[in-house]
């Protein structure tokens, strides 16, 4: 029994030296010569841990511009509802908010004229109709012009859009509930965008009550300084974030094109606003503010690693590279604009050199910790 106990002693001492990685004495970390032999490495196959290598390549990379932005409601987009007839207002029930989302034809507000007037719903009713045959031959026509392409699709969509609100104009005020109140109804599917008035509020015919947000559309304003002018004629598309979203979103996945940009300053910011117009983003509020990268040419032959390739220490930037020996050793770099995905790299790094694309904290954190990943997924 004694000589077994020796003799296990023996192959526990042999196998110590050969199943654990180790550190050099500038604090590098070497891999062990067996694979999958220290628990307190990470074993990555296939990526499992997080750790992702990747090779320096040349390639494409466009100039870009970091500045900041909003996001608003695209014009076309909000729908003002005015009241059809002087009164008193009430609000339906249940009571809408800003937010809320409404069907088109949900009743929204109530008029009741009472001893007031300044207006005559039947009058009104008798006017709409009469405007409402007219705006119809005009549609009517443009449906039949369009294809040959007499006219422009922005002629036809104003005289549909005409058509269109004329039309509703004449339902609402005709469902009356008697002689002095009218509905006041929702002219399209959305959300309460804004709300005028109050609750047993005296109004005019036509004064504003409310106002609709309908999805379809939104606008990237991206806000330029006027030094930097010259790059506005450059832009070939944006991306941009929100405050609490990693997401990225890019005007190119966005149908998104410049429709405009000031020829001014405003007055607030001093800024330039360039403008972009972009699909509708349900998650994204209107009047966010954005993290905006403005693109502008592309560059060939430069270097540029994703932003999760990139550390930081005492303002000093610095990549993991991976060198022959196995070793993960900091490559500070110098680095140029970024695009919200991959920063520009104008010195630092060579094609050829092997650096941690994915993971890179987790490296750092395991040098600290005196242990190395044994093993990484290199793309």
């Amino acid at each position: 029994m004694k000589n077994i106990h020796i003799i296990l002693l023996l192959i526990v001492t042999l196998f110590i030296p050969y199943s654990c990685n180790h550190t050099t004495g500038d604090g590098h970390l070497h891999e062990s010569s067996a694979s999958g032999g220290n628990e307190d490495a990470i074993h990555d196959e296939g990526g499992e841990n997080g750790i992702v290598t990747d090779t320096v390549k040349r390639g494409r990379f466009h100039s870009v511009f970091k500045t900041g932005g909003i996001l608003m409601a695209g014009n076309e987009n909000i729908i003002l509802i005015t009241a059809k007839s002087a009164g008193i207002i009430r609000f339906n029930k249940p009571a809408v908010y800003p937010g809320t989302n409404v069907k088109k034809g949900q009743i929204l507000f109530v008029i009741s004229g009472g001893s007031l007037t300044e207006d005559n719903p039947g009058l009104r009713v008798e006017q709409l109709r009469s405007d409402l045959a007219r705006a119809k031959e005009n549609y009517e026509r443009a449906q039949k012009l369009l294809p040959d392409r007499i006219i422009t699709r922005e002629n036809y969509l104003a005289a549909r859009n005409e058509y269109e609100k004329l039309q509703l104009e004449y339902e609402n005020i005709s469902r009356t509930l008697s002689d002095n109140e009218v509905l006041s109804v929702a002219p399209a599917d959305g959300f309460i965008r804004e709300i005028f008035i109050r609750d047993g509020q005296k109004v005019g015919t036509g004064e504003t009550v409310a106002s609709i947000l309908t999805p379809g559309s939104m606008v990237l304003k991206a806000l330029v300084p006027p030094d930097k002018l010259n790059i506005i004629s450059s832009v070939r598309g944006a991306w941009f974030r929100v405050p609490g979203s990693e997401m990225l979103y890019k005007t190119g996945e966005l149908n998104g094109r410049v429709i405009s940009y000031g020829k001014s300053t405003g007055e607030s910011t001093l800024q330039i606003p360039l403008l972009f117009a972009i699909n509708y983003i349900p998650e994204v509020p209107e009047g966010s503010y954005a993290e905006v990268y403005l693109l502008g040419e592309e560059t060939d032959g430069v270097i540029s690693v994703p932003d999760s390739a990139i550390m930081e220490e005492f303002g000093r930037y610095y990549v993991f590279i991976r060198d022959e020996d196995g070793d993960f050793l900091k490559r500070y770099i110098s680095k140029g604009p970024g695009d919200g995905e991959r920063t520009l790299v104008t010195e630092g790094l060579a094609e050829g050199d092997i650096f941690v694309s994915g993971g890179a904290y987790q490296v750092k954190l395991k040098q600290m910790q005196g242990s190395v990943p044994a093993h990484v997924h290199n793309h």
